[in-house]
């Protein structure tokens, strides 16, 4: 690895928002799926959730992901109450998007809190179970005669207005991970393949020098 990477993969997971993340209700199509994970990674959200139909499983597309599945966490789930209560758990408001009576421009919401954004399935849109759970109702206000946007594209504008949001309230100014996960991390993309032979070898990952150089002990 060399130092110009490291100090790229370091910036990287100094800018992850750990408190703001995707919750995919029932999309269906694979590709979908991975364009939001690639959002994800382009918008500083190192982790998305989702709940995938059974019948239907997740295929990747390596060339729409391009490589962020290796750096985006996705966590899948059997229901989408479960999801909510995990979320909640945390500390985060459930943002549903869609247009309802008590929803507001995604452009006026609160972003800067703990969110998570719930996204729903192409064909039906948000299910009456997740609306039910929402705390928070958001919409794309629309120029033009289409009602609707792709999932996957409607949730990069959402994100990105997260994004700025947080950008200006400075959340982008100092580390929000935690240190030692940092280092983790730091280590795992800069060398996959040692990480493959420590943790096969149930081995604590060697320090890194300044330069991301693996320090001789």
């Amino acid at each position: 690895m060399t130092p110009e990477r490291y100090h790229k993969i370091r910036k990287t997971l100094e800018r992850r928002q750990p408190d703001l993340t995707l919750l995919a209700d029932q999309v269906r199509k694979g590709r979908n799926l991975a364009a939001m994970r690639r959002t994800c990674d382009a918008f500083a959200v190192g982790e998305m959730h989702a709940v995938i139909p059974e019948e239907e499983g997740i295929k990747r597309y390596a060339g729409i992901s391009a490589g962020t599945n290796k750096r985006v966490q996705t966590i899948h789930h059997k229901k989408v109450d479960e999801a909510v209560a995990e979320l909640q758990g945390r500390g985060m408001r459930i943002a549903v998007a869609d247009m309802t009576e008590q929803a507001v421009s995604y452009q006026d919401f609160d972003f800067t809190q703990p969110t998570a954004i719930l996204m729903g399935s192409e064909e039906l849109g948000v299910s009456p179970e997740a609306k039910a759970l929402a705390d928070d109702f958001i919409y794309i206000p629309m120029m033009g005669l289409v009602e609707s946007l792709n999932v996957s594209v409607a949730f990069a504008l959402i994100l990105s207005e997260a994004c700025r949001q947080r950008e200006s309230a400075g959340m982008f100014d100092q580390p929000r991970l935690p240190m030692d996960e940092i280092d983790r991390l730091a280590f795992e993309w800069g060398y996959p393949k040692l990480k493959n032979y420590y943790l096969g070898k149930k081995m604590a990952y060697p320090e890194l020098d300044e330069e991301g150089q693996i320090i001789d002990s």
